[in-house]
């Protein structure tokens, strides 16, 4: 029971952190529509524990895929045609993929190492 609430609380901070990048890069209906969906999902689903943990959750991964495919009316709130946002979450987003693989790499050589 204590490992839902931990899950739940962790997927919840994590889509808030999502909604204040989006902000912070002034993707403001975008923002605005994962904000919607969270408090509108688990308003639907808050019932029960179970409920809520899968609306937080859903509503987690809504929100990494609108940072990766931003729905298409963000364009008709946005002044200038620019996609410097979009282009400096690529680049941030490759540096974390090269940390991860490199971790993996790791990871692999130590579990090697104990493997007998």
């Amino acid at each position: 029971m204590a490992s839902l609430a931990v899950i739940m609380g962790i997927a919840t901070a994590f889509n808030i952190l999502v909604i204040f990048k989006k902000l912070e890069l002034q993707r403001y209906s975008d923002a605005t529509f994962d904000g919607i969906f969270l408090v509108t999902l688990t308003a639907v689903m808050g019932g029960s524990l179970g409920g809520m943990m899968v609306a937080t959750v859903a509503s987690a991964i809504i929100s990494i895929y609108f940072m990766f495919y931003p729905p298409t009316f963000t364009k008709m709130f946005n002044s200038d045609d620019s996609d410097e946002p979009y282009d400096k979450i690529s680049q941030e987003l490759s540096i974390a993929d090269q940390a991860i693989a490199k971790r993996q790499r790791e990871l692999q050589t130590l579990s090697a190492n104990f493997e007998v």
